[in-house]
């Protein structure tokens, strides 16, 4: 693959769009094999490896909805008296058999006495002596929960693939489960480039910045069920980035790293991945984030950001969010985007898919969205402030206050 020499050209007929980089980077991801036993408790968020089946009925018997008197519902009619037999509480159940004219106090959540298929909720009751007195008709089967209501044994209740969420923990909790088998977790390791870049807590000098990049990566990695491993900031020589992704390529499912994807003559990456590795795709029309590098080192497969703070935040978003939920075993859903009235000009130049930083609101039943200023690849700030991409087509120059866009926004992304 020859690499051209131009990355600040808008227009690049070599330059892939955004669908087809990410259908290049998913045809190529498959999920890892393996899979792992974890407790329940550490359980969130991981990949389901197996569907899950119901092992118990949900309610496992008749309960009450509310707390109120269960009684037969042909006795149901306002105005008929009933004796209060006894009480039913949660784990703590009546055997007892109701005689016509009697009913149970109940509570929520308490069994149902099997001579009894109705109640009444306790507001609709007046209660005198050692009975009650129905203020109004009540119809039988009222405020009783069914045995298999929630769950039925037997029935499919998780799929593989799944990615356990809060509710699917205490699913598999009701269902008596306390382990299940998830996906292994995917290993990435991830390191920048730059001579430039200075750790925290070490004076900055001449010709320094803080290495943010790292801190954003290991911010963004650890949403995901992931196992993740820094290699830190690796030196602009030949020998240091050949080394770094030598032993990356080793252990890794996955490679990111941010920097040195460009032309440039300390661009490394890029050429060593074309020299030792292989190179799926180099460009992309899209900003920020033109250069971005897919392809494979060793067994792991690679994927190179670009080197600007907000450019690496938009490639992982748009790029290896998707590649690693799919490395992980369940398939990443498409970016949720709406439209929203533009409350400002915005321009751009044709020949890249511009995703501009931008602040998304609603007022008044609409949606409207205004951008967060200086939209330079550097300003890690705007992206900050943002809670959005605003969406501004390839061939656009621009969009005018007032008009609709398409927006993306970031919880949807990240």
């Amino acid at each position: 693959m020859t690499i051209s020499p131009s990355c600040m050209d808008e227009t690049d007929p070599s330059a892939l769009t955004v669908e087809q980089a990410l259908q290049r980077i998913l045809e190529r991801c498959e999920p890892v094999a393996g899979s792992d036993s974890v407790d329940l408790n550490d359980a969130l968020d991981r990949i389901l490896a197996t569907t899950v089946t119901a092992r118990l009925d949900v309610p496992p018997a008749r309960n009450s909805a509310m707390d109120g008197y269960a009684f037969s519902g042909n006795e149901g009619r306002a105005g008929t008296r009933l004796r209060v037999a006894g009480v039913s509480a949660a784990g703590h159940p009546w055997d007892g058999t109701l005689k016509a004219g009697e009913c149970v106090r109940i509570l929520t959540g308490a069994v149902v006495p099997e001579s009894a298929d109705t109640v009444v909720m306790q507001e609709r009751v007046t209660v005198r002596d050692d009975g009650i007195t129905l203020d109004a008709d009540c119809a039988p089967g009222s405020n009783v929960r069914h045995p298999g209501e929630d769950t039925r044994a037997g029935t499919e209740i998780l799929s593989r693939g799944r990615r356990l969420t809060p509710a699917d923990i205490g699913l598999l909790a009701s269902q008596g489960i306390g382990e299940v088998r998830v996906v292994r977790r995917p290993r990435v390791v991830f390191f920048t480039t730059g001579d430039e870049l200075a750790p925290l807590g070490q004076p900055l000098r001449h010709g320094q910045i803080h290495d943010s990049n790292r801190y954003t990566l290991r911010a963004l990695l650890s949403r995901y069920p992931v196992e993740f491993v820094d290699f830190g900031v690796v030196a602009d020589t030949e020998q240091a980035v050949r080394e770094a992704l030598v032993r990356a390529g080793e252990t890794a499912d996955l490679i990111l790293t941010t920097g040195g994807v460009s032309v440039g003559d300390a661009d490394f990456v890029t050429r060593l991945l074309q020299q030792e590795g292989e190179v799926g795709f180099w460009k992309v029309a899209m900003k920020p984030g033109r250069p971005l590098a897919f392809g494979r080192f060793g067994q792991a497969l690679f994927l190179g950001l670009p080197g600007n703070p907000v450019s690496v935040m938009a490639t992982f978003s748009l790029f290896a969010r998707p590649a690693l939920l799919r490395l992980c075993g369940t398939e990443p859903e498409a970016p949720w985007a709406l439209r929203a009235r533009l409350l400002e000009d915005l321009r751009k130049s044709p020949g890249r898919t511009d995703f501009q930083r931008g602040i998304l609101e609603r007022a008044r039943g609409e949606w409207t969205v205004r951008s967060t200023g200086g939209q330079g690849s550097h300003q890690l700030r705007s992206m900050s402030l943002a809670n959005a991409y605003i969406v501004l087509p390839s061939e656009s120059r621009g969009a005018t206050a007032g008009d609709e866009v398409d927006v993306i926004p970031f919880q949807s992304v990240f």
